[in-house]
């Protein structure tokens, strides 16, 4: 895509995709330091291939739904913007726990308790941020960099 035909939606889209896609990996490697180097390669590598698409895929989604929200002026602007991110980590987190569970949901059928894994997803992201302040630091830098460049798309 040119760069003169990028729309802000498609840069909110493409950047809230990447923080789901780089959350993800943060999650794992987590994982992997806390089970140790010979449990975490036995991890299942499908489960993980699914839930970084289901993540990327969460993310791509509310980056969409939400782009109006990003590359606004003024003060109000970037104060959107950083609710937009807040409420885009939630709704990223709440599609990728339903699209990851999705081929379990099929194989087994629904039942009310696959409710909760999907719920927790809408704030398991934001609550990750309590233990991993540079994972929070950097969530605020791609945010600010996501507005900024809506902004400059929207020649705002």
């Amino acid at each position: 895509m040119a760069p003169h035909a990028r729309t802000a939606r498609f840069v909110t889209t493409f950047m809230m995709a990447l923080v789901g896609g780089l959350l993800f990996f943060a999650f794992l490697y987590e994982d992997a330091v806390a089970l140790g180097p010979e449990r975490a390669v036995a991890e299942p590598r499908g489960l993980q291939i699914r839930y970084l698409i289901a993540m990327v895929l969460g993310g791509a989604l509310s980056g969409w739904l939400l782009s109006g929200l990003y590359g606004r002026r003024g003060i109000g602007g970037y104060l959107l913007g950083f609710v937009g991110s807040i409420v885009a980590l939630m709704v990223a987190g709440l599609f990728g726990s339903a699209v990851g569970l999705l081929p379990d949901i099929l194989r087994q059928g629904w039942d009310a308790s696959d409710l909760i894994p999907i719920l927790f997803g809408a704030v398991a992201l934001p609550l990750s941020f309590a233990g991993a302040p540079l994972l929070f630091v950097g969530w605020l830098v791609i945010s600010l960099a996501t507005h900024l460049w809506a902004k400059r798309v929207r020649g705002a």
